[in-house]
């Protein structure tokens, strides 16, 4: 398969973890492929480890590695700025402390070619070292049609929550003169990728496959984005984003966005129960006051809908009717009682 396939992969403050990101393209058995590493702002060794590997590559005669500095500005401008450079016909984003299974760009690359819009795999979750500590979920394969059939599952079910196990096409994201039809809300401090999927699939009219595959090993440790809390005001905002974009797609019919909405609000409020003092989150606190107020935008949706299981149902009548049942549930039972 001689179709080139650009791998961006934003960096910042990653020396520890940087070289096996790269090592883990590198052996992929698919190989006409270009990496383009974003250093965001790093003041470590991570520009030093990537030109070593630029060196290494070029010796080898495969000069397949880019490096871009650029003034910090978080990974969603990191990845807009990789786009603006990338040369493949396919794209795809890699996380500068995660890896990839060496035949998950090829098997991707085979999905596309079936004519499919978007491919996808699933995520290994792993400790800070690389070891596999779990599933994020089970996986099964899935194909639907776009844009509503996908956003529905994905916005729904949650299987693409990052844009790392996934495979694009070029001509969906950019145009002809190389502008971006789709970006990454820089403004967003969480679910960049998320909305960043859902309006990839708002643009698309052909076929989604998700292959029973884990293709990316997903690295998490501490420090990383994905451990930070997020505050209320960042997950409306980042909700807001999916709510104009299943309202937008789905002309008045859809209601994944409607539930994953309300969901994500009693995920929140159950997260928060568990972690805060009573002092800091209860009725009267503004966060709690403003989580409530979102949640019960579609709570009785939520509630009613056949898509929702009894667990969760369960969950968000303990919120709305019992919340000091609630905070002891979560205090007590932790994160085995959190939605999920």
């Amino acid at each position: 398969m001689d179709i080139l396939v650009s791998i961006i992969i934003p960096a910042h403050q990653e020396e520890k973890r940087i070289g096996r990101c790269i090592q883990s393209v590198l052996v992929s058995s698919y190989r006409n492929y270009e990496m383009i590493v974003v250093n965001d702002g790093s003041t470590d060794r991570t520009e030093e480890i990537v030109r070593k590997y630029i060196e290494k590559t070029k010796a080898d005669g495969r000069p397949v590695i880019k490096l871009i500095n650029i003034s910090q500005g978080g990974p969603a401008r990191a990845r807009n700025v990789g786009l603006k450079l990338a040369k493949g016909r396919f794209i795809g984003f890699l996380d500068a402390d995660d890896m990839l299974h060496p035949q998950m760009i090829e098997r991707l690359v085979e999905s596309l070619l079936k004519g499919n819009d978007l491919a996808a795999c699933g995520l290994q979750i792993c400790d800070k070292n690389g070891k596999s500590a779990r599933w994020q979920y089970p996986l099964k394969e899935q194909y639907r049609q776009c844009p509503h059939a996908a956003l529905e599952l994905v916005m729904w079910e949650q299987i693409l929550m990052s844009v790392s196990p996934v495979l694009f096409r070029r001509e969906k994201i950019l145009d002809g003169q190389g502008n971006l039809l789709v970006d990454f809300p820089e403004e967003l401090m969480d679910f960049e990728d998320f909305v960043f999927i859902c309006r990839y699939l708002s643009r698309c009219d052909g076929f989604m496959e998700v292959l029973p595959f884990y293709g990316v090993f997903y690295c998490k440790h501490e420090g990383s984005l994905t451990s930070q809390t997020r505050t209320v005001y960042e997950l409306c905002q980042a909700m807001h984003w999916i709510l104009q974009i299943g309202d937008r797609a789905g002309g008045g019919k859809m209601t994944a966005h409607k539930l994953q909405y309300a969901f994500r609000f009693m995920a929140f409020w159950y997260e928060e129960a568990r972690r805060c003092k009573r002092a800091d989150f209860s009725s009267g606190s503004e966060s709690w006051d403003i989580c409530i107020k979102e949640l019960e935008r579609y709570a009785d949706l939520f509630i009613a809908s056949k898509k929702t299981s009894g667990y969760k149902k369960t969950a968000m009548w303990i919120v709305r009717k019992n919340p000091e049942f609630g905070r002891l549930l979560a205090k007590t039972v932790g994160r085995v009682l959190l939605p999920g």
